[in-house]
Parts: C-alpha cells; structure tokens; sequence
C-alpha cells in the first residue's frame, strides 16, 4: 500500500502594483521572467515592517548584468505589496548588497 504525501509547504502570496507590471512589460521577456523568479524567492525572506517601505537590490547575471531594486510594503496580517522596480547602477547595488538587503 503506497502512501501519498502530503503537501506542508504554505502558498506565500504577494501583490505586484501595476507600475512593476509596466517596468516588466518593457523588458525582455526572459529579464521579466527572471525578475518575478528573484521576487517569488524573496517573498519568504523578507521582514514585515508596518508603515514603513522597504527596498530591496536584484541582479540580473550575464554578459551584461541589468541591476535593479524593488520598493515594497509588508505589512502584519498582509501580503508583501510591490510597487516600484527600479533600475539602479553597480554602486547602487553593492550599497544595498552591504546593508544586506538583496534577494
């Protein structure tokens, strides 16, 4: 007799203003692909911080690294609210990187 397993893992949502849809419409849709793979994986690793926003450094790795940054608000008791993507350059990117707050 086989068991089945069960799945334990809880769904993590999050909102994507449409401001952060409009960026992604404008890049690649491989870029755009990556990005909301980087946010999916973020979502869990983010701290809630009421009425406050947060921002947080991406990168897009290649030949020809694209940076980015997404300001989002996290709430208790609500999803994780995106509603700025942001192109940012390298310095950027390392400030963020050193007040640990990547994906």
């Amino acid at each position: 007799m086989d068991l089945l397993q069960k799945y334990t893992k809880d769904e993590t949502f999050y909102e994507l203003d449409e401001a952060v849809l409009l960026t992604l419409d404008h890049m690649s849709p491989l870029q755009s692909s990556r990005v909301i793979m980087q946010i999916q994986r973020a979502v869990d690793k983010i701290q809630r911080k009421n009425h406050r926003s947060q921002i947080i450094g991406g990168v897009l790795r290649g030949r020809d690294p694209v940076f980015f940054a997404l300001r989002f608000i996290y709430e208790e008791n609500d999803a994780p609210y995106f509603f700025q993507l942001l192109s940012i350059t390298s310095d950027e990117y390392l400030d963020l990187y050193n007040q640990n707050k990547i994906i």
